[in-house]
């Protein structure tokens, strides 16, 4: 592969990266063959010497989302951080996205909960104010109670969300250094 078709397929595949990151990534490998030039090496042997380009770019896709996790965590923004480090092989697709997906159904089912407790709050007003099961004051009093559980165990899964993005982040720098090399 000579440079021409390196530079190209890098290109095209870190089409997703915005024009200024990928300019920059792409500067750094163009200023690679322009210094093996210099040396007397053939492009084949530099593009060689760098790698299959798809690896590579899954690498630098793995370092950019992560990147952006960290900017913005939101499920969406770590969820494609992780699909990203399981692009990197099948070690990361059962060491990596089996548990994340786990706990992640874990924490959906934690917030329906909470959801579900605010929700049976209203139905005990509701019931009250008919009277037909309990009085408005018992309504009220249940309500309350459910209330309570509803918003304390919203605000303990959301502490629970924010440690394990955090976590699941810390984790991906870490799967980011071990696969560059330690040079991250």
């Amino acid at each position: 592969m000579n440079k021409e078709q390196y530079m190209g397929e890098l290109n095209r595949l870190l089409t997703i990266v915005p024009e200024h990151q990928r300019a920059e990534w792409l500067y750094d490998y163009e200023l690679h063959f322009r210094m093996a030039a210099e040396n007397g090496i053939p492009e084949e042997q530099a593009a060689a010497e760098l790698g299959d380009p798809r690896l590579i770019a899954k690498e630098l896709l793995l370092g950019y989302r992560v990147h952006q996790a960290e900017d913005n965590s939101t499920v969406v923004s770590v969820s494609r951080a992780v699909f990203a480090t399981v692009g990197l092989g099948f070690f990361n697709l059962v060491f990596v996205l089996g548990p994340f997906i786990a706990v992640l159904g874990v924490l959906i089912a934690l917030w329906a909960v909470s959801g579900a407790l605010l929700l049976v709050a209203a139905a005990c007003i509701w019931e009250g104010y008919r009277g037909e099961m309990f009085s408005l004051p018992q309504g009220f009093s249940l309500a309350a109670v459910s209330c309570g559980l509803g918003l304390l165990s919203g605000a303990g899964t959301l502490s629970l969300s924010r440690g394990f993005f955090s976590m699941t982040l810390k984790y991906l720098r870490f799967n980011t250094r071990l696969v560059r090399g330690g040079r991250a």
